[in-house]
């Protein structure tokens, strides 16, 4: 998607260029080339990976590059025709539960699992759940597809995961994240990334969300938790246009890609909530919604963070990690005298690697050294010390950003576990602003 969107930059700017792309992305660039407005951007597709190509095929494949680059506009290329976009009618399909389940997986509106039928009168029922008119934009650049979202729109998916009109608030909030420019390329990328939404404040009470026992999983008295959850995905693939093998490029897949949502269990917290230290108020309902989730350990026995620090010093793009700590993991700590802050300093002083080790991480060449020397993630500067850059190969340096370990406190106290994910970039909406 990025390589097609340059592409297609520098050919605005007068500058022809070829798109090299391997078989599996070619629907991946052919719908970011329609999105970007430039449909017949050349290409020259090579076998998969493009990096096993070898020098014998070399001679082919650079003729193809040649021939690309010479060869006059056509009239199609010096015109292109427009999309055909098909006006879709406000009732899609009529007939059984049965074939309603059928045509909705057909049209690529599920995530596999059975939907709910957003008919007229459930929709309605949905939108009793906020004040906002039904044709208000929620979002003009819904990801991966940059679609536009409407409130009634929200309100469907919402019906099709099975969530209750109370939520439509959590709902709203949630699409107003899920259209951050931070997360355009986890939401296409190969890596199997995952999203998760903590709820915070006195809304998560209010809709009966679960910040106890198996929070995080599938169980009974987990309606909000699951459906919230599952929303979030079919939001990505009704409202955003998210495909299986076109932008949704997974190459594992990850079962948190199904649902992912739960509450803090703020009331059983030794320390402020996920949200305060998010800078919002104790009062204010807020959702915080994070990108990642491929890499989980559970360390058990005596509390130490420097356990903790240990086995997430093993991950690769180390951009950030969600720790989530069983209430009775949290006091104890507490009680070892850390606040919140102080826990995650220290988790993230002793998550280290020689600067050899750091160094030599897949990921370190195409995305660590460019912020190191001064490139923006997403926004952030300086994410990693440019000092980085000249220390010597054995010494040990801490391989998070600042204030990428971040913690939540959630179960429901029957064993002290933690668990680490590898998690970042919070981006936190208001839910209120919503109702």
């Amino acid at each position: 998607m990025w390589g097609a969107h340059w592409s297609i930059l520098l050919e605005k700017a007068g500058v022809p260029g070829v798109y090299v792309v391997d078989e599996p992305f070619r629907a991946d660039v052919q719908i970011s080339c329609e999105k970007e407005g430039m449909a017949v951007l050349r290409r020259v597709v090579v076998r998969h990976p493009c990096g096993d190509v070898t020098d014998a095929e070399l001679p082919a494949v650079m003729s193809e590059l040649l021939t690309a680059l010479t060869s006059p506009l056509t009239d199609k290329e010096k015109s292109p025709p427009k999309k055909e976009v098909k006006q879709q009618t406000r009732v899609v399909f009529n007939g059984t539960l049965d074939e309603v389940q059928a045509f909705y997986y057909r049209s690529g509106w599920t995530d596999g699992l059975p939907i709910l039928p957003p008919t007229e009168e459930a929709v309605r029922a949905m939108l009793k759940g906020t004040n906002h008119a039904p044709d208000d934009i929620v979002s003009k650049e819904m990801l991966p597809e940059s679609q536009i979202v409407t409130v009634e729109k929200v309100a469907t998916v919402g019906v099709m995961a099975g969530c209750e009109p109370r939520y439509m608030p959590v709902l709203l909030a949630m699409v107003e994240a899920m259209s951050d420019e931070r997360f355009s390329s986890s939401v296409r990328s190969t890596s199997s990334f995952s999203f998760v939404t903590v709820v915070n404040g006195p809304v998560a009470k209010q809709i009966g969300m679960n910040s106890g026992i198996n929070a995080l999983g599938s169980g009974t008295g987990n309606k909000a938790n699951a459906t919230i959850g599952r929303f979030q995905r079919l939001a990505f693939i009704c409202l955003g246009g998210s495909r299986s093998g076109v932008s949704d490029l997974s190459s594992l897949g990850n079962p948190g890609k199904y649902s992912f949502a739960f509450a803090e269990n703020e009331a059983k917290s030794p320390w402020e909530p996920f949200h305060v230290s998010c800078g919002f108020k104790t009062d204010e309902s807020v959702i915080s919604m994070l990108s990642g989730g491929w890499s989980h350990h559970s360390p058990y026995g005596e509390v130490d963070l420097n356990h903790v620090a240990k086995s997430i010093a093993t991950y690769e793009l180390p951009t950030g990690v969600l720790v989530f700590m069983d209430p009775m993991w949290a006091r104890r700590v507490s009680d070892k005298g850390f606040t919140k802050q102080q826990a995650e300093k220290y988790i993230h002083s002793h998550a280290t690697r020689k600067a050899k080790d750091f160094k030599s991480d897949f990921f370190y060449a195409p995305f660590i050294e460019p912020s190191l020397k001064g490139k923006p993630w997403y926004g952030q500067k300086g994410l990693w010390p440019a000092r980085y850059l000249d220390v010597p190969p054995e010494e040990e340096i801490p391989i998070f950003p600042e204030d990428s370990i971040l913690i939540v406190v959630v179960g429901g106290e029957s064993n002290p576990f933690v668990q680490t994910w590898q998690f970042s970039r919070p981006r936190s909406v208001l839910v209120d602003k919503w109702r």
